[in-house]
């Protein structure tokens, strides 16, 4: 009896290292899963908070901040990954073991950038692919995103529930968040002004409307758009902006 208690106890402690059990906590917004562990890594679905989820694996991935912690985790799920941040486990630490082969950023880096900023980057460059703006339009958008966050998904703690979303920093400028630091809701909701692939949609919209800015510099064109205080910041980074768009878009 004492043996079979004991091959019990083992079997139920080699399988909790093999998988675990997890449930999703955002605070209300669903949770998405993600192709890869990284922020910039394509969205392939989500998962409704409160819903429990299967952890199979965990992987090393974009530090990610929220309500209850940071974390630079991934839970591998059914379907792909999602942030360690928004799923309770009872631990702080990996409840399964690493995932075989470390999935990295993708596509790599770019010239200047780390793999979380070449991941933001990427998004941005195939944005503005589908709306047509160019080599030129591309190196706008990332010119006003070095300036702006250094590429960062920024939330703020004066725009309600913006840092219950997915963040890399906490910033305080008036009300503005994101990559590009969009005033919400001026802009958009605090979510479309923070995921990277719509934030970067909101800015090739409002640079569509500026006159003639095709011909404008890139300085000149990404001030027109954002109506900065400082001006002149935007053409010190337009050359780091052009060799980025020149290998992303």
């Amino acid at each position: 009896m004492k043996f079979s208690l004991a091959i019990a106890a083992l079997v139920a402690t080699i399988a909790s290292t093999q998988a675990a059990a997890g449930t999703v906590r955002t605070a209300g917004s669903p949770l998405s899963i993600r192709a890869s562990p990284f922020t910039s890594a394509k969205i392939v679905g989500s998962i409704k908070n409160g819903a429990k989820v299967n952890i199979d694996c965990t992987a090393r991935g974009t530090t990610v901040k929220g309500k209850y912690g940071t974390s630079d985790l991934w839970d591998h799920v059914p379907g792909g990954y999602v942030s360690d941040t928004y799923v309770y486990t009872g631990s702080d630490g990996a409840v399964a073991p690493l995932c075989k082969g470390q999935p990295k950023p993708p596509g790599g880096s770019l010239p200047g950038l780390n793999a979380r900023q070449s991941g933001y980057a990427r998004t941005i460059a195939k944005v503005g692919k589908s709306q047509g703006v160019g080599v030129k339009g591309c190196a706008i958008a990332i010119a006003t995103a070095l300036v702006e966050s250094n590429i960062a998904v920024y939330c703020n703690r004066k725009v309600s529930g913006s840092c219950n979303l997915p963040h890399d920093a906490v910033g305080s400028d008036n009300l503005s968040v994101g990559i590009f630091q969009q005033q919400s809701p001026m802009w958009g909701t605090a979510k479309q002004c923070m995921e990277p692939a719509s934030s970067a949609g909101l800015f090739y919209k409002a640079l569509k409307k500026v006159k003639g800015w095709q011909n404008m510099s890139i300085g000149t064109a990404a001030q027109k758009v954002q109506r900065s205080a400082y001006p002149g910041r935007y053409a010190g980074k337009a050359g780091q902006a052009m060799k980025v768009c020149e290998k992303a878009y």
